[in-house]
């Protein structure tokens, strides 16, 4: 079976500009989850953003996750919410999970380290992340998540964010999690997002 997409939105997306290249970005492929970055957005800009955006991806059957407050997950019509941070994250991810599991998805990474990933993992979230969301994944970040889904339960999603049609793998993972390429893509996003989506069915 090969790896799911979950698909990152750039931090600094405009809604306008935005909401019609997602639209078109979803119907190409299936996409299993849209994550939105807060970015620099002030709490009344991410909200709106989430308000449009979330109707759009829900539409074509892919599960929302945002950043921010537990709480703003249902207000937002959210499913699930992300936690950044590695070790950090723990405690922000124990509360996240009290309030929203099991009805709403919970997440939480980068993992910095094994040590980090399996005190994360602990904690009855839905998937670990591993590799930065913007720029260069790297060996190690790679290794890691490929680790993980060799030996634990929880899903692991690989962030290999410049991932193309020609270098997409989720080196086991469950997911991969891509964005800057596609977003980027000269072919645009819907043609660049169903190659990397071809690429993983041939591995």
């Amino acid at each position: 079976m090969s790896a799911q997409i979950f698909l990152v939105a750039p931090a600094d997306a405009d809604i306008a500009a935005f909401a019609p290249i997602l639209e078109g970005a979803l119907a190409s492929v299936p996409v299993s989850a849209l994550f939105l970055p807060r970015g620099a957005r002030s709490e009344n800009a991410y909200k709106d953003f989430v308000k449009t955006v979330a109707p759009i991806a829900q539409s074509e059957g892919c599960a929302v996750l945002i950043e921010g407050e537990p709480g703003w997950v249902r207000t937002l019509g959210a499913d699930g919410l992300h936690v950044f941070g590695s070790a950090k994250a723990l405690p922000a991810t124990r509360e996240a999970a009290a309030a929203l599991k099991p009805q709403m998805i919970v997440g939480a990474g980068p993992a910095a380290s094994r040590h980090d990933a399996m005190g994360l993992g602990e904690l009855d979230i839905d998937y670990v992340l591993f590799g930065p969301l913007e720029g260069a994944l790297s060996a190690e970040a790679r290794d890691m998540a490929s680790w993980w889904a060799q030996t634990m339960e929880v899903p692991a999603v690989l962030s290999d964010p410049q991932a193309d049609g020609e270098t997409a793998d989720a080196a086991g993972c469950e997911f991969l999690a891509v964005g800057e390429s596609v977003w980027k893509a000269p072919q645009g996003a819907a043609i660049a997002l169903s190659e990397i989506a071809q690429r993983l069915e041939t591995l």
